[in-house]
């Protein structure tokens, strides 16, 4: 008898499973047919659902770079542009703000999929700030990622300065605080 049992509740489990991952796939198709815009908080769904909203992304907004290029956005929360504004010029190349009237560096960014990736250029006053090694930081390995969010918003992530290809823990809260959040355009 209880071998039957045994049996019936093993069969019963996997027939629950089955439909629970029916149900799953019918809900990822549902998702990947009603992908419009690209939303960076959707990232657990899969790759294919990722892969669809690259191209939505793409077609619907065209390129990030692109779309950010010679605007102005201010960090959310701040009022002054001085320090917590990300002034994007037309050749790929932006000021950065790393600690208000101390530490400024210049960065490159491009697209990369759905993100745009900033990469450290040089220090701007350099001289100011002897103490930092500028010139061991890696110029390969991006130092923030920007992700478009809603309502035309955009957030930075800061990832810090690498050094050989390691995050440089020393230093990797500069910027950390002045950049990293949410930033909406401004009219200029």
């Amino acid at each position: 008898m209880k071998f039957y049992i045994s049996i019936l509740c093993l069969a019963l489990m996997l027939v629950s499973c089955k439909n629970n991952s029916q149900n799953s796939d019918s809900g990822t198709q549902t998702e990947e047919n009603n992908i419009t815009k690209f939303d960076s908080t959707n990232t657990s769904a899969g790759v294919d659902i990722q892969k669809k909203a690259e191209g939505n992304t793409k077609n619907n907004l065209g390129s990030l770079s692109a779309a950010i290029s010679g605007n102005t956005y201010l960090k959310n929360n701040e009022t002054n542009c001085s320090c917590y504004c990300l002034k994007f010029e037309t050749d790929n190349r932006i000021e950065l703000c790393l600690a208000e009237d101390k530490f400024y560096i210049e960065a490159k960014y491009n697209q990369a999929g759905d993100v745009v990736n900033f990469y450290y250029v040089k220090a701007l006053n350099q001289e100011n700030n002897q103490d930092i090694p500028w010139d061991k930081f890696d110029t390969n390995i991006p130092i923030a990622v920007l992700n478009q969010g809603q309502n035309g918003m955009l957030t930075l992530d800061w990832k810090g300065f690498s050094i050989d290809g390691e995050l440089a823990l020393d230093y990797a809260i500069y910027g950390k605080k002045t950049l990293e959040g949410t930033y909406k355009k401004i009219e200029q």
